[in-house]
């Protein structure tokens, strides 16, 4: 057995049949219910406040598959600006990182003692701007334009909510994932050609922001828009809002890239895929 992360081990499982997806790998809202949980454990430990995973920061490495062992641990970090989060780094042998998150804490930290997050550059933000979420005005008129689409409506179920009320991150990350199938789509990569070229979607970063946590019984209205097409990677956002009432949820970004079914690595964007022209 190799030599484990440092912090508190906060959570064990095994990936199910059922949370893979169409890459036949852990889909990405179940590594994020993972690290709620883990949040949820710490914050009782050790008497936090705040909603785990309410915003967040996760760089995914390696692919989860069935069978695999996840194994999360924790410790307090503390960026540059001042701000707080638990670091939460994912493996299936205790040392190989899989994925990482930095869940922000808010209230009062005194009690910890957070480590530099400059010590751990493979957790720190890198594809993506650090800091809040900023949402999106005009989303109407990105969608006219062949810039943004809608990409999930969906119910919020009593189900969707925790022990103590609130809208759990991974069903967050659910309305995420639904949509990057017609963000993708924006560009040209619609599921008949990825089939065809044998190519999969795959996260590489991903951040999420909830401003306001829906209550049960409301409609939910996501919409997703291109941000920069490169020539590796492709970075879109979401936005989700009340389908009814227009008030703004949560906002996030993702940075993602092709992915070869035959030899598991990354693909460079082919020249066909163009990014859709600004309004």
């Amino acid at each position: 057995m190799q030599a484990m992360l440092d912090g508190d081990l906060t959570h064990v499982s095994t990936v199910q049949t059922w949370e893979c997806d169409s890459n036949a790998h852990l889909n990405v809202q179940f590594f994020h219910q993972r690290f709620r949980e883990a949040g949820y454990l710490f914050r009782q430990r050790n008497g936090l406040a705040g909603t785990a995973m309410a915003s967040a920061h996760t760089r995914f490495y390696r692919e989860l598959h069935v069978d695999d062992t996840a194994t999360v641990f924790t410790l307090p970090v503390r960026d540059a600006h001042g701000a707080v989060f638990l670091m939460h780094r994912l493996t299936v042998d205790g040392d190989t990182l899989c994925c990482c998150s930095l869940d922000r804490l808010d209230g009062d930290t005194s009690r910890l003692a957070p480590l530099p997050l400059s010590d751990f550059p493979q957790v720190a933000p890198r594809g993506l701007p650090e800091g809040p979420t900023p949402p999106v005005e005009g989303t109407d008129a990105l969608i006219a334009a062949g810039a943004a689409a809608v990409t999930c409506i969906t119910h919020v179920l009593p189900s969707d909510m925790d022990h103590a009320g609130v809208w759990r991150a991974e069903r967050l990350i659910s309305s995420f994932s639904n949509g990057g199938q017609s963000a993708w789509a924006l560009v040209g990569a619609v599921t008949p050609w990825l089939r065809e070229h044998n190519l999969g979607r795959v996260v590489l970063e991903m951040k999420l922001d909830c401003f306001t946590p829906p209550a049960a019984g409301a409609v939910l209205r996501q919409t997703s828009h291109c941000i920069e097409l490169g020539a590796k990677t492709y970075r879109f956002g979401h936005q989700i809002e009340d389908a009814v009432t227009g008030r703004l949820y949560a906002a996030g970004q993702v940075l993602s890239i092709l992915m070869d079914h035959g030899s598991r690595k990354a693909v460079p964007i082919p020249p066909d895929l163009k990014a859709p022209a600004a309004p």
